[in-house]
């Protein structure tokens, strides 16, 4: 199964905050927040092709790393308690988005906010219909602790786990079998 196009940008601004934090051949991997300022969300919002051209405001970044985080809890969905669900559903019930009707018949999202709150709140559309369609069940967080990198689960049965079998799936069954291995009697 394809990830469809849309679905891979919500995708690829989930992972403007890298989570990595593991060694690979010998070398740290260290993550970190691509989207810091607002002028980096500008920019992004830009070059993924959501506005033309706006400047992001502080208010507008804050929204962004909200609706970000409530976006990753819900590709983490094992993990949802409480808390995680009231933080993450304040931050969506706070994008300024309604739903209007156009005279050939199209509903499409409006408002009265810049373009940056809609390019977010298209983001968040996008998330929606994925969720609609079934395609958002397959976007998930990798397993391993130490990268919960997002990524989109192609596999036939959809049970994939690590963003990568070769470094997360590898490093996670190194880890397992050198743990029975030492819990194993010498002798």
């Amino acid at each position: 199964m394809n990830e469809p196009a849309d679905l891979r940008l919500v995708e690829e601004f989930l992972n403007t905050l890298d989570l990595r934090s593991f060694r690979r051949h010998g070398v740290k991997v260290v993550g970190g927040d691509t989207l810091p300022t607002a002028a980096a969300l500008s920019r992004w919002l830009t070059s993924h092709g959501l506005v033309a051209a706006a400047r992001a405001s502080t208010a507008e970044l804050r929204t962004a790393h909200q609706l970000r985080s409530a976006l990753r809890d819900a590709v983490t969905r094992d993990e949802l308690d409480d808390r995680t669900l009231r933080r993450a559903n304040t931050a969506l019930g706070a994008m300024p988005v309604h739903v209007e009707l156009a005279r050939g018949g199209e509903l499409r999202l409006a408002g009265s906010a810049g373009a940056v709150s809609l390019a977010l709140t298209e983001l968040l559309a996008i998330a929606v219909r994925g969720s609609a369609d079934g395609s958002w069940r397959r976007l998930r967080a990798c397993a391993a602790p130490d990268c919960r990198w997002v990524f989109y689960d192609d596999s036939r049965s959809g049970a994939g786990r690590w963003c990568s079998m070769a470094s997360c799936g590898n490093r996670s069954k190194t880890a397992r079998y050198r743990a029975r291995k030492a819990a194993q009697p010498t002798g």
